[in-house]
């Protein structure tokens, strides 16, 4: 007899709502302002999150869009996790979600280009494998903000420093990208598979590259309503 609340019976419902998520955040960054070469993290992802809520509103999607939602239960030894943006759908569970976690890439500051490439790793996938994002669901999101416009560089930078992460990103020898199996057409999208330690399934993580383009508006602008923590986005 199965249990009406468990995590199992809930987080499925986040499986099909993968290619509304990932197709909705495409849209919706065709609709924001480019940021410039050096622009703010934070910055970027609170222009994303608004415009993801009113594109999201104007669609009817059965699920809520949430910025700097805090995981209040984490697994064992690891902090707190602050999801960037959490797609959330309308179930009386805090721990079923979709999280969108976001990094710079490609940063150009000074004339000097930085890839960020090892804290894309580091700081944003190896935190769903740990299960500090997303311990009791089956998906996540990666998105990086392409400051440069060059994803295939960015990519590139990536794919290297996951096949140097494999074993402690949980992922088959050599650890590659896979093409996405949702965006199948869309050469900005890919996925990685993980066994975590503490699931018995596979996690995917989906994997989006965003070129940004020419400044048409200060993306600051946009954004002064939502509130940010101020120790990201340096």
């Amino acid at each position: 007899m199965s249990i009406i609340g468990v995590p199992t019976e809930w987080s499925n419902l986040i499986d099909p709502m993968v290619p509304e998520i990932l197709n909705l955040i495409l849209a919706s960054w065709q609709e924001m302002p480019s940021p410039a070469p050096d622009e703010k993290e934070d910055n970027i992802t609170i222009a994303l999150c608004r415009t993801l809520m009113q594109n999201r509103t104007a669609r009817g999607l059965m699920f809520q869009v949430r910025t700097q939602v805090v995981e209040l239960d984490p697994m064992p030894g690891e902090d707190l996790g602050r999801l960037d943006i959490a797609f959330i759908p309308l179930v009386p569970r805090e721990d079923i979600y979709f999280c969108l976690e976001s990094k710079r890439l490609n940063v150009v500051k000074n004339g000097q280009l930085r890839t960020y490439a090892s804290e894309y790793v580091r700081l944003g996938m190896l935190r769903f494998v740990t299960g500090q994002y997303s311990k009791v669901v089956r998906h996540g999101g990666m998105i990086g903000y392409v400051l440069d416009g060059k994803v295939s560089d960015a990519m590139t930078n990536i794919e290297a420093n996951i096949r140097q992460r494999h074993e402690e990103l949980c992922m088959t020898p050599p650890g590659a990208f896979q093409p996405s199996a949702v965006l199948t057409s869309d050469s900005r999208a890919r996925e990685t598979h993980h066994k975590r330690a503490h699931d018995t399934s596979h996690f995917r993580i989906h994997h989006l590259f965003m070129a940004a383009g020419a400044v048409t508006e200060s993306i600051v602008r946009l954004a002064p309503t939502l509130s940010v923590r101020a120790d990201i986005g340096a």
